[in-house]
């Protein structure tokens, strides 16, 4: 997005407060008027000393006081309203930005970083709203006090006026001509500062890990070498910005000693009076000051329109819905889910990874997807519940092609419980209610009793109120499930998606969280994506995923008796699980005959969900 671009693009936030803005105005107008005051307060004290006008410093010195009260009231007045200006505009850019973010495909999250959006909600948010509100207000005041104090210095004398007049080219020069290299530089460092803050996201979320692997080392040269780019882009910077400063403090001030020693000249030949005099160099420092801070004020501006850029730019991103989706309270009918010929790749892959998958779920038919990981298998999941677009094929439900469907009715009809609990930071009440907004306590204490967490809910200090930490951080992996499970209970959708659930748990978590899924898969339509394939028997159809297609589907039973690919992975994976338990319990005995006995006496005990 070009500058102009941007700036209009905030110009539309500013309008939204136009009369905040036009106070501003008077407020800074009145500024200047009181830093001409000034001046003209410092000839007459001058003029009056001058002359012994001891009477004269009555009068002035209650013009002082009042001078003071008005200065100080229009100070505080300027200062509140900048602030509340910015503040406003950076609430109303974090929501708009929050509502369209919300709005954007998976796909979008699946290629951006968290760590670079955390940085375009915080450190650009904050550099806009300075813009919006300091930095805009004295780009406004600036000119005009130079303009207001030029008109004065053509009243006491046109020639200094013009002498202190030549300054304004030079210094405007000097800021377009570092302006654009500050800008191309602010931008580069807010990039560093975004991939520092995806870095820092990452490792300050995963403690146990580098902890765990002893990486804290590597982890502190990765970091060093994210805080020197910072820190290379900021002495470039500061190199910029004391470059435009020298070369305005030098051009400011050889002008200004230019005009003080003329009009000291002209004073010591009775052409100026002391006060004029005095009076000409506060009016100077009004004329020259603005000049000065004009390129750094630009140059601020430059920086603020490049976070900007960032901000504008996610929002620019192409959202998925116009409207964020209302959750619907009662749950839809449900019939049959098929799937005809469906293909799909990812936009950055050349392989595809569904091929051909076809397949139907009836009401109440519970279907399992197994295979190797890469098969395809996640990503069936995702095009399910309207992530993604099939490049070919259809998914119907009842019948209805669900292209045609809204992404809120679509994804009404499932209960998604990932790998991961995907728990927010907040109480454990907020994380159910997400599956029934506006639920009463009494459902979700239903939930969690059908979900087997009422009990350890309970002995927590605040039951349901309990903060959670970051991600469940507070709870163990097989609590956080079972709160994944009850938030899925409470929404009471028809088809349930298991994705893995159980994969990351000790066997003790496992157990209990494999009651709460049968509990929750009672009178449903469930499919799901099984780790442990000894958990899946009971299924009524099984599907073997490899390389995004469907290689072999049927019965627990019929596959084994095929002893196609489902019976390689089923007894491949039930004597790993014998070696285990044979290595913990210490015995050592070769696996002949015996070895093959044993694990056929685990498969027909094998429990199922």
């Amino acid at each position: 997005m070009k500058k102009k671009g941007a700036f209009a693009r905030l110009g539309t936030y500013m309008l939204r407060h136009k009369l905040i803005y036009a106070v501003l105005l008077l407020v800074t107008v009145l500024s200047i008027m009181l830093d001409l005051t000034m001046a003209w307060f410092l000839a007459r004290i001058t003029d009056a000393a001058v002359r012994l006008d001891v009477e004269a410093f009555k009068g002035l010195a209650w013009f002082g006081v009042l001078f003071l009260i008005v200065a100080g009231l229009n100070t505080f007045l300027n200062e509140f309203l900048k602030t509340n200006i910015s503040a406003k505009i950076r609430n109303e850019l974090r929501q708009d930005m929050m509502s369209h973010t919300l709005a954007l495909p998976q796909s979008y999250f699946d290629r951006n970083h968290s760590g670079d959006l955390l940085s375009r909600f915080t450190n650009d948010n904050q550099s806009v709203g300075e813009a919006c509100g300091r930095v805009m207000m004295d780009l406004m005041r600036n000119p005009l006090l130079a303009v207001a104090s030029f008109a004065y210095l053509l009243y006491i004398n046109w020639v200094l006026a013009l002498i202190c007049l030549s300054i304004g080219p030079l210094l405007f020069l000097t800021g377009k001509v570092f302006g654009n290299a500050m800008r191309v530089n602010s931008v580069r460092v807010q990039e560093s500062m975004s991939r520092t803050t995806s870095f820092l996201n990452d490792i300050l979320g995963s403690s146990m890990v580098f902890k765990a692997f002893s990486i804290e080392r590597r982890l502190q040269k990765q970091y060093i070498d994210y805080s020197e780019s910072i820190a290379s882009g900021e002495r470039k910077k500061a190199g910029i910005e004391g470059a435009t400063g020298a070369i305005s403090s030098l051009l400011g001030n050889l002008t200004f000693l230019l005009a003080l020693v003329i009009a000291g000249w002209f004073v010591a030949n009775g052409r100026l009076e002391v006060g004029a005099m005095i009076a000409f160099i506060q009016l100077m420092n009004y004329l020259v000051g603005p000049f000065s801070v004009l390129p750094g004020l630009v140059a601020s501006m430059q920086q603020s329109l490049g976070a900007a850029e960032r901000i504008f730019e996610v929002m620019d991103a192409p959202a998925e819905v116009e409207v964020l989706p209302e959750v619907q309270a009662v749950p839809p009918e449900f019939g049959v889910l098929q799937l005809t010929n469906l293909a799909f790749g990812y936009p950055d892959s050349e392989k595809r990874s569904l091929n051909q998958i076809s397949l139907e779920l009836t009401r109440g038919q519970q279907m399992a997807v197994v295979g190797p990981s890469g098969g395809g298998k996640s990503t069936l999941f995702k095009l399910l519940l309207g992530f993604y677009t099939p490049d070919a094929g259809e998914v119907s439900i009842n019948g209805s092609p669900i292209t045609g469907m809204r992404l809120e009715q679509l994804r009404s009809y499932f209960a998604y419980v990932p790998q991961e609990s995907g728990l927010y930071t907040g109480s454990i009440r907020d994380n159910i209610e997400s599956g029934k907004p506006g639920a009463a306590d009494e459902e979700i204490m239903e939930a969690l009793r059908q979900a087997n967490a009422y009990e350890f809910v309970m002995e927590l200090p605040e039951g349901i109120h309990t903060d959670i930490g970051e991600h469940g951080s507070r709870l163990s992996g097989g609590q956080r499930q079972r709160l994944s499970i009850a938030r899925a209970m409470l929404k009471n959708a028809p088809i349930l998606l298991l994705d893995e659930a159980t994969a990351a748990l000790d066997n003790e978590s496992e157990k209990m969280v494999q009651q709460a899924i049968r509990k929750l898969m009672k009178d449903k339509t469930t499919l799901v994506i099984a780790h442990r394939l000894s958990t899946i028997q009971n299924a009524d159809i099984i599907l073997v995923m490899e390389n995004g297609e469907i290689v072999e589907r049927g019965s627990h039973e019929e596959l084994l008796t095929a002893r196609g690919r489902y019976s390689e992975l089923y007894n491949t994976q039930l004597e790993q699980e014998s070696a285990e338990e044979q290595g913990t319990s210490g015995n050592t005995e070769s696996r002949g005959s015996g070895g093959t006995e044993s694990v056929n006496q685990k498969a027909s005990v094998a429990g199922a969900v």
